[in-house]
């Protein structure tokens, strides 16, 4: 296996194969997002690299991604989230905000979620970490509980969870 991971901005080949395991990904129920979506995940990444803090993009044999940030009082989706969450525990002044994790479906089943999702929050400087998952998705959510990811409320119509780093 082949796995990368870059801080800030990625190269464009590297993007590209982002661009396409989100699409293959996302493309499938219960998301069915179609080819503007993942064109807005490249523009995701490129603006999150260009103003946030500690921006990560995992990629693995271009079958695999995982997109992370650090998150402070402040940030908009870091605020509703606190809202959201039963615990403040969870949601201190620093969290690392996982934003997508996606293996593309002809590679599922390989191990490459569990890789990608530990890759992402290695290393870490904040203390727990944050992401929503939607609730039908049950191989995600069966992932990130098997990880040790624990639903502390709801965000919208997703489940919000959490875990320590």
């Amino acid at each position: 296996m082949r796995a990368n991971l870059f801080f800030g901005e990625p190269p464009a080949p590297a993007l590209e194969s982002a661009r396409a395991v989100y699409a293959a990904a996302f493309g499938r129920p219960p998301y069915n997002e179609g080819p503007r979506e993942a064109d807005d995940f490249v523009s995701r990444v490129l603006r999150y690299a260009a103003e946030r803090d500690g921006v990560r993009l995992v990629l693995v044999d271009d079958a695999a991604i995982g997109l992370a940030l650090l998150a402070r009082t402040g940030d908009w989706w870091r605020d509703r989230a606190a809202e959201a969450a039963r615990s403040q525990r969870w949601v201190g002044d620093l969290c690392l905000e996982v934003v997508h994790l996606a293996v593309h479906p002809d590679r599922q089943g390989q191990g490459l979620g569990r890789l990608t999702h530990d890759l992402l929050i290695a290393g870490s400087p904040a203390p727990t970490a944050l992401l929503t998952c939607d609730p039908r998705a049950e191989p995600a959510r069966a992932l990130y509980r098997g990880r040790g990811w624990t639903t502390i409320g709801r965000l919208g119509t997703s489940d919000l969870m959490a875990r320590d780093l």
